[in-house]
């Protein structure tokens, strides 16, 4: 996560409502602060190793525990928030042949460098009551300079 999150009370009300989030900047911007699985550099190598598949499983704890996701040991799945999850990265960052072919198969709008939520086009998908805890507290840099 960028550096540039920052705390915001005016945004971090977990209870905010869609009319309050900023679907446009999310656009413009690509949602960079939820780009949470960089498992490859800027050459395509990956460089996951040692560290993510800890990263993952911290979260999907953070989004099991918020209401959002189910996990089975085959699947990501929609939890109480009735949202389906764009891609499972404990298969989408394996850095094997299952990995790729997964990969390949996503929609073009899937980018699977970020949250599970995460929509190219219009940003986090779960209402805010639902988002894991972290994601309510802060907010990027781009939106405390709007306000």
């Amino acid at each position: 996560m960028p550096s540039a999150n920052v705390p915001n009370s005016a945004v971090s009300d977990r209870g905010a409502s869609a009319a309050e989030e900023d679907f446009e900047l999310c656009n413009d911007c690509g949602g960079l602060c939820c780009a949470l699985f960089l498992a490859h550099d800027e050459n395509g190598d990956y460089i996951g190793d040692g560290w993510l598949p800890d990263y993952i499983a911290l979260w999907q704890e953070r989004l099991v525990e918020s209401g959002a996701l189910r996990v089975t040991a085959a699947a990501y799945l929609p939890g109480e928030a009735g949202v389906r999850p764009l891609h499972d990265p404990r298969i989408s960052h394996l850095p094997t042949p299952e990995g790729e072919a997964y990969r390949s198969a996503l929609p073009e709008l899937v980018d699977y460098r970020k949250c599970v939520f995460c929509d190219t086009q219009t940003g986090c998908l779960l209402p805010r009551t639902y988002r894991a805890p972290i994601c309510g507290d802060y907010v990027c840099e781009l939106w405390r300079n709007k306000a």
